[in-house]
Parts: C-alpha cells; structure tokens; sequence
C-alpha cells in the first residue's frame, strides 16, 4: 500500500515562493535602457517607458548611467539594450563601431528621415528631443525695460547688473561670436581659425569682468534667486517648466540660442537588438515625443511630434518658429577635435576674471 505524506503549509509556501522566483515563469521579458536621471528620466519613464510596457508586455529596466558609458561593455543581465546618448558620444561610438547602425526608413517608416529636424539625422541614431541653451533674465528687475536679443546681454548700460556665465567654454564661445555680428552657419569657420577662439574671448571681455560663473543645470536659476546677477546663461527648459521653490520670475531671450539633440542608439552588445529596435520606433513615435516635449519643454526632433504638441505648449517651445530661425546646432564635431585646448584657454580667461 502506497504511504501518502502529509503536505504541510510551510512546504506548499515554499514551492510557490521557489516557482515565481524561477526566472522562467516569474519574469517576462525585458530590455535595459540607460538613461539620465532627474526629471529628464521621471519624464521618459512616463511618457516612454511604462507606455511601451503597457503596449507590447515587455518590461523596461531603467539604468540611470548620466554619462558613464562603462555598460556599453557589461555583459550578462546589466548589458544595455538601449542608451540615450548626446551627439559627442553618438559620433564617436558610431566611428568605433561599438552602436549599430540604424535604418530610419525601415523603422519609422520610407518618409520617416524627412520629418526630422535638419540637422538631427544621424546614421547610428534617432533622434528624440531638442533642447537649448538660451539668455534667462530676472523678469523683476526688467519690469521698466525688457531684454529682448543676445545682445542686450552685452549691454550693461542700458541693462546694468552682473552676468551668469557657465564654467564650460562650450555654447559660450559661440554664444559671443553670434553677439558679435557673426552669423550662426560662420561661426565654427570662425572659431577654426586662427584667432577666431579670441575674438570670443575679446567679446567676453567687454562684459568688463561684471561675471559671475555657474556649474549645474540649477546654477543660473539659483544666481537669479539670489539677485547674484540679472541675465545668465542658462538651459531653457529650466526655466520653461515650473520651477518648485523659484524666489523670482524670470524671462527668456531666445535669440540666437544654441541647441543640441538627444538621441536613442543601441548597442552592438544587445542582448535582443529585435526588441531594442522595437522600443526605439515606439520611443521616436510622434505622439511619445509630444508627450515628452510637454514634460520637459524641450523640442521634439520631428516635426510631426511639433504639430502633435498642444497649441498652448507648442509656441513656447526652443523649436516654435519664432525662437528657432536663427539658433545655431552646437557642433559635436568641433569639440571633439579641439575641446580640450579650447576649454583650457577659456578656463585661463575665467582665472584671471575678478571675484
């Protein structure tokens, strides 16, 4: 006769915890996209990440790597699926074959390349949002007189009050050429020529050292709170969302700001380059980039994701017509030639202004 033994609860609990700890039949699928953390990546997760699980039943791990490339190189479950890249890192990765190469027509659609921004179509990239650096200005203090162009950060007669300038010489020497009389498509002929990084300099140096420098995106809203300077600066975005905890209004000048683009890549480590291209179709989708864009007040990269942005939004944005016919492209490929030697001149030019 055949002995049945009772089941206890404690060996019932145990084979249910064994059975959905199983990755197997507890976990479904997942890819892994590296992004940037802050309100940048609280914003994606929304807009992106929990609506591509919701469409297509796979899970999306975020790894919030803000700028350490090292898990191009992981291997096994930290191996990136997707990354969020700048146009630095996009190039240089693309020229190191270390990101595929990605057909835009064939995942977007035959017409898909035409609906980009100039300037935005990259051979191992998507590209997804806009965003700029532009003048913020203490909107107090300009009650009786506006600022209204690029060059009226130079003018401290008629605008008195010290200046923001970030720590970067990057979007600062253009930003000085362009006020200079320089038109955006001359400037980086400018700054390749002799002299041309020192025609910024001299530009600069007619603030008559009434600057103040900043570091971190929050820097110029915290030197405008303070009454440290009255413009700066700044990224626009921070100022064109709600800003929790701002002390005073502050305006925007667009006039001739300087923008770059995000973009969406992946890997040639990819564990399932399938599904990585599945997300980043859904990710440059022309509703996702609207609803991003309404989030971050940055531009969406297509021009359709533009017409898909509320009215009310829409005309606010880096990208509306209005503030965008004369901003200049920060040249990726400018940088990573001569960058450092650049920053290393400007850093000498910030050390001997005064405190």
């Amino acid at each position: 006769m055949m002995t049945v033994r009772p089941i206890s609860f404690f060996s019932i609990t145990a084979s249910l915890i064994d059975m959905f700890a199983s990755p197997s039949l507890a976990a479904g699928p997942e890819i892994s996209v590296a992004t940037w953390s802050g309100v940048y990546g609280n914003a994606q997760e929304a807009a992106v990440f929990k609506p591509f699980t919701r469409e297509t039943g796979i899970g999306v791990r975020i790894d919030y790597y803000d700028g350490d490339l090292g898990g191009l190189k992981a291997s096994g479950d930290r191996t990136w699926s997707v990354v969020d890249l700048e146009r630095a890192d996009l190039d240089k990765l693309c020229a190191d074959g270390a990101i595929m190469r990605l057909d835009t027509g064939a995942l977007l659609g035959r017409q898909a390349a035409d609906d980009f921004v100039a300037g935005t179509v990259h051979p191992c990239g998507i590209a997804s949002l806009i965003w700029s650096q532009a003048i913020a200005y203490d909107a107090v203090d300009a009650k009786k007189q506006k600022p209204t162009t690029l060059g009226d950060f130079f003018d401290l007669i008629r605008f008195p009050g010290k200046r923001g300038l970030s720590v970067s010489a990057v979007g600062t020497v253009e930003m000085a050429l362009l006020a200079d009389g320089i038109p955006p498509g001359d400037v980086y002929d400018v700054l390749r020529r002799p002299g041309g990084v020192e025609r910024a300099l001299a530009k600069l140096d007619t603030l008559g050292g009434a600057v103040t420098f900043w570091q971190g995106g929050d820097g110029p809203a915290n030197l405008i709170d303070d009454g440290t300077v009255t413009m700066s600066t700044a990224y626009a975005g921070r100022f064109l969302r709600p800003r929790e905890g701002a002390r005073r209004p502050v305006g925007i000048i667009f006039d001739r700001q300087l923008w770059r683009a995000t973009y969406w890549a992946i890997p040639k480590s990819s564990p399932d380059a399938a599904t990585s291209h599945r997300f980043v179709a859904f990710a440059t989708d022309s509703t996702r980039l609207a609803d991003l864009a309404t989030r971050l007040w940055f531009g969406p990269a297509r021009n359709s994701g533009v017409a898909a942005v509320p009215q009310n939004v829409r005309e606010d944005l880096p990208t509306a017509r209005r503030h965008f016919r004369n901003a200049l492209q920060i040249d990726a490929s400018y940088w990573r030639e001569v960058g450092k030697e650049v920053e290393a001149v400007y850093a000498a030019w910030r050390g001997r202004q005064p405190n």
